[in-house]
């Protein structure tokens, strides 16, 4: 049986209260594939985190359909591959961290001989060391829960992981851990959720990001430089002895390169290129002409514009 690389569809879902007098989400569609990291953005109250609720089965839709690997997000085989960090943990105060894990290890039908070693690992990898492993959990920090949070989706050894602010309240060195968890995560072709407002931190690690805004997606960017796709390419210059290129001369150069010329001044240019092949083509007619190349990169729009309704170039999101 061939296995399908769409993970998660979701179908014109709509959330509502109030007798359908607030809306929380009007009629959301996507599509998220296996071992994708796909983020959520918008603004305070978009309805990110009721999406993600509906994804987990926590929340009701009013209308729509979703399907996870074919199956509705309440199936307990869903359910056993499902990893979930809340926003806001919150977790038993009597229990230390290491008896927390140990129950959440046994809730996840894992192996108990395996147990003890397992839960040193996770500990390990969420940078909680023995003595605050045997510390009550009322005594944690809320960077410290984050971690033990982190810990408990890890426990169960997920394929599916849904993340709402997992870096909240965290320090510098706890922002680096969960970047490092969510790249080691794609690594081993775990699908993620992540909803968070660390936009820097979105754009290092997701390949997709919805931007969602009063109950809509608004749009959806890729994030993945690997994607054969149009990229805007800009070239800054000098002239040699005073004579900066001409725009004529470097529209030329664009055709030549196959490449398309945006926008050109006397001492650099846009271009709009379908991938890294054309950008490299285009360097070498630039050098050929004698043209003194300064400095070359691609530009992507910040994700922050996204927030004050700039234009950026998406992909079509009505399928």
């Amino acid at each position: 049986m061939e296995v399908s690389p769409i993970l998660i569809e979701v179908d014109n879902l709509r959330k509502t209260y109030n007798f359908g007098r607030t809306v929380a989400l009007a009629g959301v569609s996507l599509q998220i594939s296996r071992g994708e990291i796909f983020g959520l953005i918008g603004p305070n109250g978009a309805g990110k985190t009721t999406l993600m609720g509906c994804l987990l089965a926590l929340l009701k839709p009013t209308a729509g359909q979703i399907k996870i690997d074919g199956r509705t997000p309440d199936d307990l085989s869903i359910r056993q591959a499902t990893g979930f960090l809340p926003e806001r943990p919150s977790f038993d105060p009597w229990m230390t961290a290491r008896q927390f894990l140990y129950y959440h290890h046994m809730l996840a039908n894992q192996p108990g001989k395996t147990r003890r070693a397992d839960i040193e690992q996770v500990l390990e990898k969420v940078e909680l060391d023995k003595s605050v492993a045997d510390r009550q959990v009322r005594k944690f920090s809320r960077g410290m829960l984050q971690r033990l949070g982190l810990a408990q989706v890890l426990i169960g050894r997920p394929k599916v992981c849904f993340l709402d602010e997992p870096a909240s309240g965290m320090d510098p060195l706890g922002i680096s851990l969960v970047r490092n968890l969510l790249l080691e995560w794609k690594r081993n072709e775990v699908t993620v959720i992540l909803n968070s407002h660390h936009l820097d931190e979105v754009e290092r690690v997701c390949d997709r990001v919805a931007f969602i805004r009063a109950g809509k997606i608004e749009s959806i960017q890729v994030l993945n430089e690997s994607e054969d796709r149009p990229l805007v390419f800009m070239v800054r210059w000098h002239s040699n002895n005073g004579n900066a290129p001409s725009p004529d001369q470097i529209e030329l150069l664009a055709k030549q390169s196959q490449v398309e010329l945006k926008e050109c001044w006397d001492k650099g240019g846009r271009f709009v290129v379908d991938n890294r092949q054309a950008a490299a083509s285009l360097l070498k007619q630039l050098v050929l002409a004698d043209i003194a190349v300064e400095e070359a990169a691609f530009e992507r729009q910040a994700l922050a514009d996204l927030f004050f309704g700039e234009s950026t170039k998406v992909e079509d999101v009505s399928n």
